[in-house]
This record gives C-alpha cells, sequence and structure tokens, in this order.
C-alpha cells in the first residue's frame, strides 16, 4: 500500500513569509493563516492598508467644512465599501460621522462669520409638527354617587 504524500498545494507554510530588502525570510510564525504573515509583519501591512485608505477618504474633503468636501468623502467611503475594502461597521460610522460633520457646518460659518445673519435658524427638517387647533376637551359625564 503507498503511503499518502502531501499535496503540495495543500502544504501550509509554518514560518513567516515576509521577505526583508535583503531576501531573508522572517522566521516568526504565522499568526493569521489568510495572510501567511506573523503577527508583526500582518499588523505592518493593516497599517499600510488603513494608511491608504485615509489618503483615499481625505484626499478631496476641504477639510470637511463644505459640504462638497464631505460628499466627496462620502463617494470614495461608498467606492471602498463597494470593493469591500472597508467593513460595513467602518463605513457605518465613518457615514455617521460625516452626518454629523454635514448637520454643524452651518454653525461652524456663524460662528467664523457673526456679522453676516444676527440670527440663528435652526432647521428640523421634516419634522411633524403638533396639530394644537382643536384641543380635544374630555367630555363632562355625570356618574351617580354611591350612597349608603
Amino acid at each position: 500500500m503507498k503511503s499518502a504524500s502531501p499535496n503540495a498545494n495543500s502544504v501550509q507554510p509554518v514560518h513567516c513569509l515576509f521577505r526583508s530588502p535583503s531576501g531573508r525570510f522572517c522566521r516568526l510564525p504565522i499568526a493569521d493563516r489568510d495572510s501567511s504573515l506573523c503577527y508583526r509583519h500582518a499588523f505592518d501591512q493593516r497599517k499600510q492598508a488603513s494608511a491608504d485608505l485615509l489618503q483615499r477618504l481625505t484626499d478631496d474633503c476641504d477639510e470637511f467644512t463644505t459640504a462638497v468636501g464631505i460628499h466627496n468623502s462620502l463617494s470614495e467611503l461608498y467606492k471602498l465599501l463597494a470593493a469591500d475594502l472597508i467593513t460595513a461597521r467602518r463605513a457605518a460610522v465613518l457615514a455617521y460621522i460625516a452626518n454629523l460633520l454635514l448637520r454643524t457646518i452651518p454653525f461652524a460659518q456663524k460662528e467664523a462669520n457673526p456679522d453676516d445673519d444676527p440670527r440663528l435658524i435652526v432647521d428640523f427638517g421634516d419634522l411633524p409638527r403638533p396639530n394644537r387647533s382643536a384641543i380635544p376637551v374630555a367630555p363632562v359625564t355625570s356618574e351617580p354617587s354611591c350612597a349608603s
């Protein structure tokens, strides 16, 4: 009976597959089997990917002081999410922060230029207003009293 020889494609490496500039392999054990890297090089790879995302999200944002800058950042965020380069949870948090930034732009502009308009307008959007035209009055009913 023949002994089963391991297939070359199914053998998982034991050590990190990162190569130094001199061509030597890292000798640390693999921490993440998907990337075949040790904990240090996997962290470096994630850190580099985060820096790339930061560059893409803040490239044309105008320091997040205009609606157009926030729009540009949100469109890049959409592209990253569609390409599955960012998690949905992280995208939701960033979109929420962008929403808060967008809502505070008028207030920041008011603080920067207080002489432009002396009144402050707060727009609550399409929140429903209470109907105060007719206040319902409870009907008065006479109930028999308990007499003993």
